[in-house]
């Protein structure tokens, strides 16, 4: 007897579908800021240097009551003249301050001027949200809205009527504050100025696939 053929499997088609992109953005007035500061101590020997620096750094917690300093990055380096000549020592901190009050930044960084006095350096300044799981959410949920229009759109341009999701693929959520650069630092302390934070905004992308009915 002779065996029956093996049945041909023939290849599914796939189905019609449509792919967009979508983005979302959600944004929040920063609710602190934190200030990237650098404190100076100068002396003729290392010894003068890290004193003066320490009477600095001192100044500078005294001056700000109810904040968080941190410290980081201590360091002494030999300080030149215009020619070149050897005419002592700098001693060097970085500190980070956290304020609460992001409109206030201005006037603290003017009292902080008034009690370090030229020893006193801005490098930046960061807005911030403490919490922006929220914004991320608002900004994905956003996205899709968006996606799903489009896919709407151009199902009604082909005559079509949309489907169900087929697959769904997040090009990423960027929520990263817009830093102030050393001019603004320095406007700061020029002026103590109004520090206007721009809102904080997080943008989402997302791909998704639909079926075409």
């Amino acid at each position: 007897m002779v065996p029956a053929p093996a049945p041909t499997i023939l290849p599914m088609t796939s189905p019609d579908t449509v792919v967009v992109s979508g983005t979302g953005r959600a944004s929040a007035a920063p609710d602190s800021l934190v200030l990237d500061l650098q404190l100076e101590g100068h002396g003729s020997t290392v010894s003068e240097a890290l004193a003066a620096l320490t009477m600095a750094s001192r100044a500078c917690v005294e001056a700000l009551p109810g904040h968080a300093v941190r410290t980081h990055g201590l360091g002494v380096h030999p300080r030149h003249d215009h020619q070149g000549q050897q005419v002592g020592h700098t001693a060097y901190q970085q500190v980070q301050v956290r304020t609460a009050d992001p409109a206030g930044a201005g006037d603290l960084i003017q009292r902080l001027s008034d009690a370090v006095g030229n020893g006193l350096g801005v490098n930046g300044l960061r807005p911030e949200v403490a919490d922006t799981a929220e914004l991320s959410r608002q900004a994905r949920d956003r996205a899709f809205t968006d996606a799903r229009g489009r896919a709407e759109q151009y199902a009604a341009l082909a005559g079509r009527a949309l489907g169900g999701v087929l697959q769904v693929r997040e090009g990423g959520v960027d929520g990263a504050p817009r830093p102030y650069g050393r001019e603004d630092a320095r406007m700061a302390m020029a002026s103590g100025p109004v520090v206007d934070a721009a809102d904080h905004e997080v943008v989402a992308t997302v791909e998704v696939t639909w079926s075409l009915a």
